[in-house]
């Protein structure tokens, strides 16, 4: 017999499958845990559940703490500002709506949004990339004379307090 279901949460009508085989057909627990494929710790709890409750039903899930508005308001965030670290989009979001929420929260609603790190970060280079031509239309009208020269040892300069992840 082929595995009805194997690591995973059981569907509602698998459960009733079992329990009609228990209370009707008269099968023992241990039979069933075969053909369903789960212990019989499982199915105990099924029965358990069922006698107590008269239906079986798994727990609801929690409702949104965040309405579709200050989703919507997140996902305009990060429109605007595509080079925000969840940190900051986490402080203008509680500035704005005056509740708090996690950097792992923010980051659940832009993946919600259809947004990926891979997009912003493409945002991101397009962004760059005008800043750049703007950085050398800007260069190109500087007078670079001996005395304006500048020159930089980038070996002395620690960057590693710079770099900020996500």
């Amino acid at each position: 017999m082929e595995e009805a279901a194997t690591r995973q949460h059981a569907h509602p009508n698998t459960v009733y499958h079992c329990l009609y085989a228990y209370y009707m057909l008269g099968y023992s627990k241990q039979h069933l845990a075969h053909i369903f494929n789960k212990s019989d710790r499982t199915l105990i709890n099924w029965i358990k559940t069922y006698e107590s409750n008269g239906v079986f039903q798994r727990a609801k899930g929690t409702k949104r703490t965040f309405s579709a508005d200050q989703r919507a308001w997140l996902l305009r965030y990060y429109d605007k500002h595509p080079l925000a670290y969840l940190d900051e989009a986490q402080d203008a979001f509680t500035s704005a709506h005056h509740v708090a929420i996690s950097k792992s929260y923010v980051l659940r609603i832009i993946h919600e949004g259809g947004l990926t790190w891979k997009v912003l970060e493409r945002r991101t280079m397009h962004i760059k990339e005008q800043d750049i031509f703007r950085f050398t239309e800007e260069l190109s009208h500087i007078d670079w004379s001996h005395q304006n020269l500048v020159f930089l040892d980038e070996v002395s300069f620690d960057n590693r307090g710079m770099i900020h992840k996500r």
